[in-house]
């Protein structure tokens, strides 16, 4: 039976494959015969042909010229009848590639050496949610029309912390676009993170080159000559290589396709910024989901069906995850199986646990979430790693650079250690100099801490509270320059933020309330270090008030004066529950900041504390004044006058004079009101006291209002204005407001107090107030009985 003839393309692919074995076997003979010390960088040279060039003749790829196929052979140490028979099968070669047909030519082109198609890409995860923006991106990597970019291959690098889901999104990507990619899909795990050795580039280069149809034989075993012939290869085709897992630049660069039509994508934990700058891949930094996302994966996972027996269970465990696509998949995994109710069984169990990363816990390391973490740990530098730890120290949401310098005990921001950290993607700087990192890697820092030095865990904790109460005391003496006990600004100990006035110390305040309310209730809880409970609450205390934090401002003295009462220290317990007091008496809590105050006043007279007992007096008068009983307030206003006028004290003195004046204008006795006002307001200015006057320039406005002379009263409002928006006093700017609405409206200037009001009003509901509801009372009665006009009035 007569052998059915080839078709002329598959003969001469046929053929070449032959010589290439053949050639492989010389090599081999070649390098045995030779103790192996064949220099294949050499043979290129006397060749005079690039070293990639000589491999792709040994492989197949590229037909050698006759007489440089000859002197191979005698560098090979090939002759005789050997010799003649390779020559001949070259000559065929030669001559079936001449007869292949004009389509054939051009899918060789396209396909050099009619080179094997790989298909290597994994099983993406089957349940893929959100990441939309990100898939566009990459997208992006090709035109617009779905050709590869013009002149160069495309590069990204999807990068984020551990267990966010790069390799999810790129396999997804790579699935849904590999059509785009005809001549097939490389993959790789380069093995950047975990027990496993780190992959050499080498490794990788072999791998993928066999793929391509290389005989194992024929692969270069110089790393730099091996990339040049998989660039070569890669040469008129259109390949995805996946390089996942990476560890660093040096690894994934010598993996890269140049030419156009094949894309890379790398994934990495590590900040490859080599890539993005020498090789300008585009940057794809993933974070945690959304939290509708995060949802929607336990949902898919899950079945919506128990997801909706649990909707409150299920969005706490949403948070409890950290909204961390692997942190919810294991806990899917964990409860898809088990009887209803189970999703609120392990939210308890995750609430309760003293190592709440146990329960993310599985055999498989690879999505074990505290070794998938420790991945990254391990690879830090020593000074990174002790940051990190010591990150566990730190309770509030976000830290500074400046807070870290004070938590590693360091003069100056650690720029260079925050860097490493958000390279490794274990911090993220989500702002300028501010930074954070996701519960559960929170959590594992305090793993790392508890299980090192109980004195590192301590020596950290107060490095950190001694730089809180050091800033804090440095932004409340530019909050209230003119207060005599303030004295000097503070003198930090560590690395600072640049406070050097009113509006950076506002800042700053804004910035750090989330974090100081953690220290505070940190050093509370923690025996010995409850003291800078009650001072960074005296610190925080001016811009509490002022800005109008009316429950925030009760929370933190409530804590320190629990702390206080630990540290069994009388005065400090003391002066946090009359700051307690006040608070609760601006949230309508009357009775509460009563008998609090009278507690107070009781132990400040037990401990000879002088200076306490006038305190508590000026206390009792706002609390009395603001439930409307000027007369029991009167009595304690006189007091606290007599003792600063005993003592001298200039700023007690216009304080007593302040709070006497409110109250007999109270009482409607307008012109002694105003002889204690004016005295006060001179004191005050000669102070510099700008809240002092503040305060009693809107007593005065209300005195001679009280006297039928609201034009007075407007310059004393407008100027009280002036200075608590200076202040940032909302909660006093929101008052002089509707008092200078009242002054309008008295003087017939309807439409100028309507607008006082709906401002003030505004200020009140922001604030949360109930005074908003007084105001808004105003604002109807203008509405019902709106002025006469002027025409009316003229009638007979």
């Amino acid at each position: 039976m007569n052998e059915i003839p080839r078709p002329p393309g598959r003969r001469a692919d046929a053929l070449a494959q032959r010589l290439a074995v053949e050639l492989a076997r010389a090599v081999v003979r070649a390098e045995k015969g030779l103790a192996g010390t064949l220099d294949r960088r050499e043979l290129a040279r006397r060749l005079n042909v690039s070293t990639s060039s000589l491999y792709a003749y040994l492989n197949g790829t590229t037909l050698p010229a006759t007489g440089v196929f000859d002197t191979l052979l005698a560098a090979l140490g090939v002759s005789g009848p050997e010799a003649g028979r390779l020559a001949t099968l070259r000559d065929e070669v030669d001559a079936a590639r001449r007869l292949r047909p004009t389509a054939a030519r051009t899918a060789a082109r396209r396909s050099p050496g009619a080179l094997a198609v790989p298909r290597q890409l994994p099983l993406s995860h089957p349940v893929f949610v959100a990441r939309d923006a990100e898939l566009g991106r990459l997208d992006a990597v090709r035109s617009p029309s779905g050709d590869p970019a013009p002149g160069r291959a495309g590069v990204a690098v999807v990068e984020g912390t551990a267990g966010v889901g790069k390799t999810a999104l790129t396999l997804h990507w790579a699935h849904r676009t590999q059509h785009h990619f005809p001549d097939g899909q490389l993959y790789v795990n380069l093995r950047g993170f975990g027990d496993e050795p780190v992959m050499d580039p080498g490794e990788a280069l072999h791998g993928f080159l066999q793929a391509l149809g290389v005989t194992p034989a024929a692969v270069p075993t110089d790393t730099a000559v091996a990339s040049g012939l998989l660039r070569t290869l890669l040469a008129g085709r259109r390949v995805l290589l996946v390089l996942d897992n990476a560890r660093s630049t040096d690894q994934v660069r010598p993996l890269l396709p140049t030419d156009s039509g094949s894309v890379a994508v790398v994934t990495s934990r590590n900040r490859l910024d080599g890539l993005v700058i020498r090789e300008g891949a585009l940057r794809i930094a993933l974070d945690v989901l959304p939290r509708y996302a995060a949802r929607t994966l336990l949902e898919r996972q899950m079945g919506a069906e128990r997801i909706a027996l649990e909707p409150r269970e299920t969005d706490e465990l949403v948070d409890l995850c950290a909204r961390l696509p692997l942190a919810l998949s294991v806990v899917a995994a964990r409860t898809a199986a088990a009887p209803a109710g189970s999703i609120g069984v392990l939210v308890r169990e995750l609430r309760r646990a003293r190592a709440p990363l146990d329960l993310f816990g599985v055999q498989d390391a690879d999505v074990d979430l505290r070794s998938v973490f420790h991945g990254s740990y391990a690879l830090l530098p020593a000074p990174a790693a002790r940051l990190f730890r010591l990150l566990g120290c730190h309770p509030g949401p976000e830290i500074d650079a400046t807070a870290c310098a004070g938590l590693i005990g360091d003069t100056e921001p650690p720029v260079a250690l925050l860097d490493t950290l958000t390279a490794a993607h274990l911090v993220r700087q989500h702002t300028p100099g501010r930074y954070t990192l996701h519960d559960l890697l929170r959590l594992y820092a305090v793993e790392l801490l508890d299980g090192g030095s109980p004195q590192e865990r301590r020596d950290g904790t107060e490095r950190l509270l001694r730089h809180y109460l050091d800033t804090a005391r440095l932004a409340d003496h530019h909050l209230e320059p003119w207060r005599p006990t303030a004295g000097e600004a503070p003198d930090p100990t560590s690395a600072q933020p640049p406070i050097d006035g009113h509006s950076a110390a506002t800042d700053w305040f804004e910035s750090e309330l989330p974090a100081l309310q953690a220290v505070i209730g940190q050093a509370a809880a923690t025996p010995g270090l409850e003291p800078y409970a009650w001072r960074l609450a005296d610190a925080c205390a001016v811009h509490l008030r002022r800005s109008g934090r009316r429950a925030q401002r009760a929370a933190v003295h409530a804590l320190a004066r629990d702390a206080a009462g630990r540290a069994g220290d009388r005065a400090a317990r003391a002066t946090a529950t009359r700051r307690l007091a006040d608070a609760l008496s601006r949230l309508g809590r009357t009775q509460d900041a009563l008998d609090l105050l009278y507690e107070t006043l009781r132990t400040c007279r037990d401990l000879g504390d002088a200076e306490g007992v006038r305190e508590v007096r000026l206390s009792l008068v706002r609390v009395y004044s603001s439930c409307g009983d000027p007369r029991r307030a009167m009595p304690h206003a006189r007091l606290a006058l007599a003792m600063a006028e005993r003592t001298g004290d200039p700023v007690a003195l216009a304080d007593g004079l302040t709070s006497v004046a409110q109250q007999w204008e109270r009482l409607g006795e307008h012109t002694v009101a105003l002889d204690h006002a004016r005295r006060a307001l001179d004191l005050y200015t000669r102070l510099g006291h700008l809240d002092g006057q503040a305060g009693i320039l809107i007593g005065m406005g209300r005195a001679e209002q009280g006297l039928g002379r609201p034009a007075a009263a407007i310059g004393h409002y407008e100027v009280s204005l002036d200075l608590d928006r200076a202040l940032g006093d909302r909660f006093r700017e929101a008052h002089a407001l509707e008092h200078l609405g009242d002054a309008h409206a008295a003087l017939g200037r309807d439409e100028d107090a309507h607008a006082l009001w709906e401002e003030a009003m505004a200020l009140f509901e922001d604030l949360h107030h109930p005074d908003a509801e007084q105001v808004r009372g105003k604002l109807r009665t203008a509405a019902d009985y709106p002025p006469v006009p002027a025409s009316s009035q003229l009638s007979p």
